[in-house]
């Protein structure tokens, strides 16, 4: 056994590899503590917030709704997806949490550079084929239904 499978599921898809998965909250239904329970149930975990790649900016940082911002939304999400797929190669289970949906073209040039697994999970009553609806559900309930979402590989963007 790997020890990317000891204790929680594997997001690399059973290839004895971490993978990432990109947890959007556009509604901000609970995504926090979605997201940080999440990271809790896989193993080796890391939990990135792509906010947190912005808080960073000492000098010069924009409010990121701005149009003159988007240089620093494009570096600050290329930073976070970086992260992520250098924790994945070294076999983490790395968790993305973004606040609105991202460019998804980021992450994916990262998986295939890497060759580590993608997910994308959109939690949002919409339906839509990678959301899971939150809105009945408590925050550990959402987080088994985004487990077994991962299990089945409904919500996998690539490699």
């Amino acid at each position: 056994m790997n020890r990317t499978t000891v204790g929680g599921p594997e997001l690399g898809g059973g290839r004895g590899a971490g993978g990432v998965v990109v947890l959007v909250d556009p509604a901000r239904a609970g995504r926090s503590p979605v997201a940080a329970l999440l990271a809790t149930e896989l193993h080796p975990s890391v939990h990135l917030r792509t906010d947190d790649f912005l808080r960073v900016i000492r000098r010069g940082q924009l409010p990121p709704h701005l149009p003159e911002a988007e240089r620093q939304n494009t570096t600050a999400l290329a930073a976070a997806a970086q992260a992520a797929f250098a924790y994945a190669t070294g076999g983490y289970q790395v968790v993305v949490e973004c606040p609105a949906v991202p460019a998804l073209d980021t992450f994916r040039r990262e998986s295939r550079t890497t060759g580590a697994a993608l997910h994308y999970v959109v939690l949002d009553p919409a339906p839509g084929r990678h959301t899971v609806d939150p809105t009945t559900l408590t925050p550990e309930t959402t987080t088994k239904a985004v487990l077994a979402a991962l299990a089945t590989g409904t919500h996998l963007l690539g490699w």
